[in-house]
């Protein structure tokens, strides 16, 4: 890595050889600590025949030692028109990344591949894989069995893909473009692009252990619940209710109104119920929705004022509450929610029309249901779909299935409130809803009791 310019590394590496067959050892190493001393001073051209050391070099007792007063270490370099590069990338360490460093960079690049993009990533990168997914493969596979060759053929696909992003993506780039670069460990995918960048000469970082750092810290944050950290500081309140009271409305309501919520059915794409995955859109990998709490949890809110979660079963479609979380919500209070039967009818119409409308997958649905409904019930309902009958459907579903199977939560709840008739149908009245003031009132007083509480202890 030290050689460059003129002079080859194979021609560098040849001459050391002789010395080394010669066993004149210790001129080899007098040699390459010439070579290397004077890189870091950055005065010697790299391109010198390595018989200028040997000149600097004088013998004493009988051991050749370097005469380091013979080297001009003053000699002016020439100027270079345009930004001033060179090959030392800096590096971003994980702990300026927990100190939300990384927003000083105008972009934090994931060079990885798409396959490991979309399993999980820092949120808020963007993915310009320097191998596709087949390549990476490809490389893999011969690495195997010929590591020369798949080193090189990997340097020319990597060569070719930064190539394209460098016209696509990074053509119309200012002077002062600061992105931060970071692949499985911080190793030489992102130091290909970081390269590159460097000498065009952008104020380029490398995520030092990239990604693998990065999920060790987000695991041990969210699931690790033996340690204290960050969310012990904070206060959850939860809000409890049946099936189809639209918490997740009141909780979006509330945020309009500035107040902090960790929203998991929206972090998670899915509703909580049978029925509850989204319209066209899957959910989230595991670990790209531990990536999200994370980052909402030590970055976007703070233990100042009280968090509102919805109070949920740990399991959400697929996806499982990490344990650092769901432990917080077992031993936080909680609000309930009330809402009329018809109320709750006409939400669950509106909020999932989607489902009305492909009965193939409704159908699919109650076979899931089956085990705890009965298959008779289920039948029942498939009727009711296919004579579209969805009212009656929905109140069957409410009265005689999730009803049923609701559990009580635990504890006597902070407060009931019970939502005016309709409200809960046109968001513009329910933001505007004294009942909206009153549960924020409620998370006031929570929060200054709580103050009390640790001024008394202290």
């Amino acid at each position: 890595e030290l050689v460059s310019g003129e002079w080859s590394s194979d021609v560098w590496a040849s001459d050391l050889l002789v010395r080394v067959q010669t066993r004149k050892y210790s001129v080899a190493l007098i040699c390459i600590y010439f070579v290397c001393l004077n890189k870091i001073k950055g005065k010697v051209n790299m391109g010198d025949n390595l018989e200028n050391g040997i000149e600097n070099m004088k013998v004493q007792n009988g051991r050749a030692e370097l005469n380091e007063d013979s080297v001009d270490y003053k000699k002016e370099e020439k100027p270079v028109d345009g930004p001033s590069v060179n090959c030392r990338i800096p590096y971003f360490t994980i702990e300026d990344f927990k100190k939300g460093s990384a927003k000083l960079f105008d972009e934090v690049i994931d060079v990885r591949t798409p396959l490991e993009f979309a399993e999980d990533r820092i949120i808020g990168s963007i993915n310009l894989p320097v191998l596709s997914n087949e390549q990476r493969v490809t490389v893999g596979t011969l690495y195997a069995k010929d590591r020369m060759s798949a080193r090189k053929l990997g340097a020319g696909l990597i060569s070719g893909n930064i190539s394209q992003h460098i016209l696509n993506h990074f053509i119309d780039k200012p002077g002062n473009y600061k992105p931060l670069i970071y692949c499985w460990r911080g190793g030489q995918r992102s130091r290909s692009m970081a390269i590159i960048l460097n000498q065009i000469g952008f104020d380029v970082h490398i995520f030092q252990g990239g990604y693998k750092e990065y999920r060790k810290v987000v695991r041990d944050h969210v699931q690790e619940n033996a340690k204290k950290n960050s969310i012990d500081e904070f206060k959850f309140i939860l809000m409890s209710g049946t099936t189809g009271n639209g918490k997740s409305r009141i909780l979006e309501a509330m945020k309009e109104k500035g107040e902090q919520i960790l929203h998991l059915e929206e972090l998670a794409k899915h509703k909580g119920s049978v029925l509850g995955n989204y319209p066209g859109e899957p959910q989230p990998n595991q670990k790209y929705f531990e990536s999200e709490i994370f980052k909402i949890m030590e970055f976007d809110l703070t233990p100042k004022k009280v968090v509102w979660v919805e109070y949920e079963s740990f399991k959400i479609g697929n996806i499982t509450v990490p344990k650092k979380v769901s432990n917080k919500m077992m031993e936080s209070t909680r609000i309930h929610i009330e809402v009329d039967l018809e109320d709750r009818i006409k939400f669950i119409l509106k909020d999932y029309d989607y489902i009305c409308k492909d009965k193939p997958h409704l159908m699919e649905c109650f076979k899931r249901l089956e085990r705890l409904a009965g298959k008779k019930k289920c039948d029942e309902w498939r009727d009711l779909v296919q004579e579209d009958k969805f009212e009656e459907l929905v109140r069957d579903l409410i009265v005689e299935y999730y009803d049923k199977c609701y559990r009580i939560p635990r504890g006597e709840a902070l407060q009931v409130f019970k939502v005016p008739e309709g409200i809960i149908l046109d968001q513009t009245k329910l933001l505007n809803s004294q009942m909206i003031i009153d549960i924020i009132n409620l998370g006031d007083e929570f929060m200054r009791n709580q103050t009390e509480n640790i001024k008394i202890e202290i």
